[in-house]
């Protein structure tokens, strides 16, 4: 019972989300070491500055994100 549990979209989602969460709380840290977000590899984050703000999107997230939607929605309808 405990595996089936584990193994549901919706767990699966709910530790995505809490990963992306801690990394989100975890980047000023990372921005007071000195690290500056236009030296990260741009498939981990792709971004730009506009007028002093930065926006930036993952490729990266996105691939994993889209692969993952596809993955439920076939062991959904198999």
């Amino acid at each position: 019972m405990l595996g089936k549990e584990i193994l549901s979209p919706l767990m699966l989602l709910g530790i995505m989300l809490m990963m992306v969460g801690a990394i989100l709380l975890i980047l000023p840290l990372i921005a007071r070491m000195g690290i500056r977000l236009e030296e990260v590899h741009p498939l981990i984050l792709l971004g730009k500055r506009f007028d002093g703000v930065y926006i930036g999107t993952s490729p990266l997230l996105i691939i994993i994100m889209a692969a993952l939607y596809i993955a439920f929605l076939l062991l959904r309808r198999g």
